[in-house]
């Protein structure tokens, strides 16, 4: 699976809101939504929860892993969580850092930086954990408790 973010501009016109009101409505300026929905830079987990909340939908249904698209949270982006998630999810699977790390196709101190909260983790790298592991990327950002719904 592709990680793709053209949902986000899709909801935004679908819903006759410009870029502008948009990023008022995250709380970042224009330029820095404009960047982001092109992809011209990476969507903060944060923003993409934000975007999610408000339109009521889930990060799986809006990065396209799943179908369900209806998730009412108002849960905001808590890094620890997200952090202590992905050792919970490793130790599950009984992988150590080394082994998430070649999976996901990254070197091992950044896995560890993830799981110790000291970086900020992409999103894209969340969507790359939560296919491999089937779990909901909603669960992994602290939006919901279980793993998959």
């Amino acid at each position: 699976m592709v990680f793709n973010i053209r949902k986000f501009h899709d909801m935004r016109i679908d819903n006759d809101l410009s870029q502008k009101k948009m990023s008022d409505i995250l709380g970042i300026s224009e330029d820095i939504y404009s960047n982001q929905e092109n992809g011209r830079s990476n969507i903060s987990v944060d923003m993409a929860v934000k975007f999610a909340n408000y339109f009521g939908v889930s990060l799986d249904y809006l990065l396209g892993i799943s179908n369900d698209k209806i998730f009412k949270s108002d849960l905001l982006y808590d890094s620890l969580v997200t952090s202590d998630r992905l050792k919970k999810v490793r130790l599950k699977n009984r992988l150590s850092q080394e082994q998430i790390a070649r999976l996901l196709h990254i070197p091992q101190r950044t896995y560890s930086s993830y799981e110790r909260c000291d970086r900020t983790i992409p999103l894209e790298f969340l969507f790359n954990f939560a296919y491999i592991f089937n779990i909901s990327l909603d669960y992994l950002s602290g939006r919901k408790n279980t793993e998959n719904d």
